[in-house]
């Protein structure tokens, strides 16, 4: 066997292709974000509120309004990948919060059925091998609720850890995420180094520059060893 390896450089059309990418993904943001407020200030024109709206429309809305948080989200990883992405301010994290929380008000005026056809049970089966949601776990919890009754708001929140469809498991990360950036910005720890406290589960603080660990709980200071095989969960 040949220990001779080609290094493959970057074309001028793979960076074509890569900003063609970055640009589509941009894109769409602009697009759901227009589409879903110009149909926001409509509805809310004609009806009043959006919780009057019926079910068709309701649909819409929460629909495009998932897609449009998730558009948000692709645009924000992008950013990071980039090395331009800024942390966001609390009013901001504020922000995010208070619309992605309207938008699940809005979904669980929905009736259960109208809410399965609007985000559809990813086509995934094989929940029961990995020990994860799958269609087959999903329509298990579902089987117990009543199809043609309007879900409500905190049974919704509820329905969400069980149910498996892609945008709305990245709408609810968006959604936990700033509430914990908030929770962090009122008490100075998150919502999950909180429930590790409450658990006695020790969290730690990397400094950058010197790689040393302070553990949060005791203030003990260490430097892991680095081992190849191990690597620090950012």
């Amino acid at each position: 066997m040949s220990d001779k390896f080609t290094v493959i450089e970057s074309t001028n059309e793979d960076k074509k292709k890569e900003m063609d990418r970055i640009n589509r993904i941009a894109k769409l943001n602009e697009i759901w974000e227009r589409y879903f407020f110009d149909m926001v200030m409509s509805y809310t024109k004609e009806y009043g509120t959006l919780y009057k709206l019926p079910q068709d429309k309701l649909a819409k809305v929460g629909f495009a309004g998932i897609k449009y948080i998730c558009s948000c989200r692709d645009v924000s990883r992008e950013n990071i990948r980039l090395g331009v992405d800024e942390p966001k301010t609390l009013r901001q994290n504020q922000y995010r919060f208070q619309l992605i929380d309207n938008i699940f008000g809005v979904i669980g005026c929905l009736t259960l059925r109208n809410f399965v056809n609007t985000f559809t049970i990813e086509k995934d089966y094989s929940g029961e091998k990995w020990q994860c949601k799958d269609y087959f776990s999903t329509m298990e919890v579902l089987s117990q609720m009543d199809w043609d009754k309007p879900i409500g708001r905190d049974e919704l929140s509820e329905l969400l850890w069980d149910y498996d469809n892609e945008d709305l498991r990245h709408a609810y990360v968006e959604f936990t995420t700033a509430m914990s950036a908030i929770y962090r910005a009122q008490t100075g720890k998150g919502i999950a180094e909180t429930w590790l406290d409450d658990l006695g589960i020790p969290t730690y603080s990397e400094n950058k520059e010197t790689g040393i660990m302070r553990n949060n709980q005791t203030g003990d200071i260490m430097k892991p060893k680095k081992v190849s095989h191990i690597q620090i969960v950012k």
